[in-house]
């Protein structure tokens, strides 16, 4: 596809016209250490760099055109200004890939905590019914069934939209994509053909990034405003909300797509009762059938926690309206395995059980305690809870109080460590930690490997231990540096 065809695609966004000769790109980038010849450049201003500043060494490696929405002015004539440079290149980023989202169901799952399980469940779903489905996410993608690592929750467009052409060249049919606030708020998925979007919850997170929950919410809310009720695919579109948090009809109210609830005390969906223990959850849920009249069924999961039923009927919603059966869905979900890093249960020598859980705010830290009390009333084990947890560094500071209130409240030991300090010094965020911790239950004990070691041995048969907020993560990044560190492996290693 030669240059000028595909800036076709951003016409209303370009301020000025560049002045060259057409030419077939090499590829689309925006990181300038790996510009090749006839590469284009995005020169995109982020949190800690500025594209604008490397256009030149851009063009001494081959680069054939630089775009930008700065207002410098250029006296290079290859490059084109835009009003929004990350729009132009999500849409370039399509364009040049063939469209790819036009070529499949795109299925995107946002809010604070779910998102992981929720699309990674959906995946399953389809999998296990024989549909080719792909997947983008924290943990990783996958298309079909091969494994694709991932650095973001949602990657920057042009790797977003580069993933979606491999999985459309394998033929594809259902995508489930994680869709973070931040992709939203920088255009990573802008221009990408949603068929159904799956909102879950918001609660505080990633303010560091956003200000308040306002402008969070706002950025959340773009993904259900962009689903119009008939698609370019000529399609009707979904939008799936929690209608039992407090944002959740909220965010759907201007959205044209059909609208569809789900909960435990209301919404289209509705949980009737639930039975749980650590071993997963049965429940009842009423569920639409032929418009108005409801009709129940039976759900069995691996899955455990007040949280998880959420996540399942989600899971069940987002899929039904995909157009597959409730036989089919439900005899998948009796196969769902729980997602690494998600409330993943290892039993110890010592009768205890750990609990690693990637619960890193203090909705998901709450929900992670609150289900190991209701399991062991319900099994009336007299056995303590010790939980053992940090915060990340240079993320939202407002947070720390408040995970060190809840996990000492829910806890009969709380263990405050080192999360990824990244730049900052690890005490330094455990003093913010402990400022909100109010009672004596608790211990700092800085190094994360001896923090789990020490609950490990002063634990007793029937105890639960609840490692928290780093889940799946195989590091621990240190003053910008990346060590090798599993919550799981240092378990196995002392239980």
């Amino acid at each position: 596809m030669l240059f000028y065809e595909m800036i076709n695609s951003i016409k209303e966004q370009i301020t000025e016209m560049p002045k060259l000769a057409d030419f077939d790109p090499n590829k689309l980038c925006y990181d300038s250490r790996i510009v090749e010849s006839g590469d284009v450049f995005f020169a995109i201003k982020g949190l800690n760099y500025d594209g604008n500043k490397y256009i030149d060494e851009a063009f001494l490696k081959g680069a054939q055109a630089a775009i930008t929405d700065s207002n410098i002015s250029y006296s290079d004539t290859r490059v084109l200004h835009v009003k929004d440079v990350r729009k132009a290149m999500a849409l370039m980023s399509s364009r040049f890939y063939g469209f790819p989202s036009s070529k499949m169901m795109i299925i995107g799952v946002t809010g604070t905590n779910g998102k992981t399980t929720i699309s990674s469940m959906i995946h399953h779903i389809f999998s296990f019914n024989g549909k080719k489905a792909g997947l983008t996410g924290t943990n990783g993608n996958i298309i079909n069934n091969r494994f694709v690592k991932t650095s973001h929750t949602t990657p920057e467009s042009v790797e977003l939209q580069h993933l979606l052409k491999q999985m459309a060249d394998e033929n594809v049919e259902y995508a489930a994509l994680e869709v973070s606030s931040h992709s939203l708020e920088l255009n990573r998925v802008y221009g990408i053909d949603f068929d159904i979007a799956v909102f879950t919850n918001l609660t505080r997170d990633h303010l560091d990034f956003h200000g308040d929950m306002e402008r969070y919410f706002i950025s959340k809310k773009i993904l259900f405003d962009s689903l119009k009720r008939i698609n370019s695919k000529n399609k009707k579109s979904t939008v799936i909300y929690n209608n039992d948090d407090e944002y959740g009809s909220r965010i759907v109210s201007t959205s044209e797509a059909e609208h569809i609830s789900y909960g435990l005390s209301s919404g289209s969906y509705k949980c009737k009762n639930y039975d749980m223990d650590f071993g997963g959850t049965k429940f009842d849920l009423l569920v639409p059938r032929n418009g108005d009249n409801i009709s129940g069924i039976r759900v069995k999961t691996n899955l455990t926690g007040k949280f998880n039923i959420y996540n399942t009927i989600a899971a069940i919603a987002a899929s039904k309206a995909a157009g597959l059966s409730y036989d089919g869905i439900l005899e998948a979900i009796k196969e769902f395995k729980p997602v690494e890093g998600r409330f993943n249960q290892l039993k110890l020598k010592n009768g205890v059980t750990a609990i690693v859980d990637y619960s890193h705010t203090p909705d998901s830290l709450l929900n992670a305690l609150t289900t190991i009390r209701q399991i062991m009333d319900e099994m009336k084990s007299k056995g303590k809870i010790i939980t053992v947890f940090g915060c990340g560094g240079n993320r939202d500071r407002t947070k720390r109080p408040v995970m060190g209130e809840i996990a000492a409240k829910n806890s009969d030991m709380a263990i405050v460590t080192s999360d990824n300090p990244r730049n900052e010094e690890p005490m330094d965020i455990i003093n913010e930690i402990k400022s909100g911790i109010t009672s004596d239950n608790y211990k700092v004990i800085e190094n994360r490997e001896d923090a789990v070691k020490y609950s490990i041995e002063m634990a007793g048969k029937n105890d639960v231990i609840l490692v928290a907020g780093k889940g799946h993560e195989t590091y621990q990044e240190i003053k910008g540096t990346k060590h090798h560190f599993s919550d799981k492996e240092v378990i196995e290693k002392y239980g």
